[in-house]
């Protein structure tokens, strides 16, 4: 138990290297020297962890969604709310997540750019925007209980919460113009009541 607990804590060591690196460069500008030397590690010993380069974003990949998503899941279902707060936190910390934290957003636009080139990487990625988008969708439907509102329209509101979301963040931190995020909560909260 000691021995997996130091793998464990080797390669969360090595995916925090990663993620300084992806704050600092693009990831086809980034090679395995440049994480072993920001870990403190030599090559070869990162590569015992991490075989491969493409291993090693599949680990920061499920590690940085996860992360986001237990966040997300914890906000929503660890306070005692009725539904409208509820959506309201959701989103809220959705907005923090994708637009207000610039270095998650530069992780995560090199994540995106990465799955463009590489399909198992893509997966990866398609896994976490489902999972998101049910996250959406089930808090939609329990704020629409009882109003006929069908899984189609929830999916496709919660898709369009993800598409402004993800947008907002990049263009806040391609072009910051330090947007109103209680204007922008408002906006998301009537599409999540009222619909198309």
């Amino acid at each position: 138990m000691k021995k997996e607990l130091k793998i464990i804590k080797k390669k969360n060591q090595i995916i925090e290297a990663m993620k300084r690196c992806l704050e600092k460069n693009v990831y086809s500008q980034i090679s395995l020297e440049d994480v072993a030397k920001e870990a403190g590690f030599s090559k070869g010993g990162l590569r015992h962890y991490f075989p491969t380069r493409e291993m090693l974003y599949v680990a920061l990949i499920e590690t940085f969604f996860h992360q986001i998503q237990r966040d997300q899941i914890g906000v929503s279902q660890g306070l005692d709310l009725d539904m409208n707060d509820k959506a309201l936190i959701t989103t809220l910390f959705g907005i923090e997540k994708f637009m207000l934290d610039k270095k998650n957003m530069r992780i995560l636009i090199n994540i995106i750019l990465y799955g463009f080139e590489d399909e198992k990487i893509r997966e990866i990625i398609r896994k976490f925007i489902r999972s998101h988008l049910d996250l959406y969708s089930n808090t939609i439907k329990e704020l629409k209980t009882g109003s006929g509102v069908g899984d189609s329209e929830t999916q496709f509101i919660g898709r369009i919460t993800q598409i402004i979301l993800l947008f907002a963040g990049i263009m806040e931190f391609i072009d910051p113009i330090q947007v109103d995020t209680s204007k922008l909560i408002e906006l998301i909260l009537r599409l999540y009541k009222h619909g198309y």
